[in-house]
Parts: structure tokens; C-alpha cells; sequence
């Protein structure tokens, strides 16, 4: 991981240098992978090619990760409540389960 973070930090023109302090020092990662284990986001530093929007796109997983939880609920209830407002059973969601390091679920 840290050729990682020191590739990001040496290149000039990448903008994701500025979030790279944000879990550099953090013993762990929030990762978000797929059932198939496909990386689709390294929160708040990247999101993958797999998890991309595009016209054909039918299903949207919305993730959002912070250190404030009260701005974080109220951000993250707005972007479904935005979304869900174009399903084809508007205002659809389904929840999925958090498995943190410890277990927890």
C-alpha cells in the first residue's frame, strides 16, 4: 500500500494527493469490494472503472464514508432519496450488510 500512496503523492497532475492524508497513517482500510472480490471503491481515495456510472447502468450501489456520522446520514439519506426518485419502483432500496474488521455486522 504504500507504493501505492507514494505513486499518488508523486504525481503532479493527480488530485488525489490531497485525500491521501486522510487514511495514510490508519492501520487499517475501508474497503469496498463485490461478491466476486472486485475492488470497486478505497474510500475516500478511489473509485474503480467496475463500480463507473454509464447510460446502460440499471443498479447503483451508493456508499459514503466520513468521520462525522451526523453529516454523513444526512449526505448519504439525500443521494438515495435523489436516486431512488428515477428507479423504475421509485424510491426503491435495498440495505446491504457492513461486515466490519472486527466482525461485526
Amino acid at each position: 500500500m504504500k507504493e501505492l500512496f507514494q505513486w499518488y503523492k508523486d504525481d503532479k497532475a493527480n488530485q488525489l494527493k490531497d485525500y491521501l492524508h486522510l487514511i495514510e497513517d490508519s492501520p487499517v482500510y475501508p474497503v469496498i469490494y463485490d461478491s466476486n472480490n472486485v475492488v470497486c471503491s478505497l474510500p475516500p481515495i478511489i473509485n474503480g472503472e467496475h463500480s463507473k456510472l454509464k447510460p446502460s447502468t440499471k443498479n447503483i450501489f451508493i456508499e459514503a464514508t466520513g468521520i462525522d456520522h451526523y453529516k454523513l446520514i444526512k449526505t448519504l439519506n439525500t443521494l438515495i432519496a435523489l436516486f431512488s426518485g428515477y428507479c423504475k419502483k421509485k424510491f426503491t432500496v435495498e440495505p446491504v450488510n457492513v461486515i466490519y474488521p472486527d466482525g461485526r455486522v
